[in-house]
């Protein structure tokens, strides 16, 4: 009794107190004064209208990393950048050194990784992102966006596996390029035909 009584709300408290920050309910505003609207795959977008993806050359620059949580930023810059580049690269858009290409640049807002100090108990992780970016060429932009990504893995009580928290991040990245490429591709097509 004496045991519960005390365990108890130190462990609600850890809960509470474990979280951190939260992710951002309001995102940051777009590159080059454009107007986004809400996307259909991100979160919320701008297209220029004579902007045609699929025709242009690509060049990725580093996106920036403002807050980690949870996660070592040296880590996920890296990761992040390889599966943005792969995702281009799947979807058969060339990728060039900067110069004529279209630029694409942008900022990851917050990564964070939650839950891995209780993940013995409670058997899940999760991780947020929150990236803002666009496409120029030049000093027009062509395309720019913001995005929200929540993944919850459930996984099962006990001991984390060595790699769990980089599978989690590698998802994270993967869903967010996906979102960018799908928006950014199947414009224009309804939801019927794509």
């Amino acid at each position: 009794m004496w045991l519960t009584k005390r365990l108890f709300p130190g462990l609600v408290a850890l809960i509470i107190l474990g979280g951190g920050a939260c992710v951002p309910r309001t995102l940051p505003s777009a590159p080059g004064g454009v107007t986004l609207q809400p996307g259909r795959y991100l979160k919320e977008y701008y297209r220029a209208p004579e902007f045609t993806p699929d025709r242009e050359i690509y060049a990725l620059a580093p996106f920036t990393l403002k807050t980690a949580q949870g996660v070592a930023p040296d880590t996920f810059g890296p990761l992040f950048m390889t599966e943005l580049s792969d995702a281009f690269e799947a979807n058969g858009l060339e990728l060039a050194p900067p110069g004529n290409a279209c630029l694409v640049s942008g900022t990851v807002q917050l990564v964070k990784v939650s839950g891995t100090s209780l993940r013995f108990l409670f058997g899940k992780m999760s991780a947020d992102l929150v990236v803002s970016g666009a496409i120029t060429q030049g000093e027009q932009t062509l395309f720019a966006f913001n995005d929200l990504v929540h993944l919850t893995s459930p996984l099962t009580p006990g001991l984390a596996a060595s790699k769990e928290v980089e599978l989690l991040l590698k998802q994270a990245a993967r869903t967010f390029a996906s979102h960018l490429l799908t928006e950014l591709l199947l414009h224009g097509l309804t939801p019927e035909a794509g």
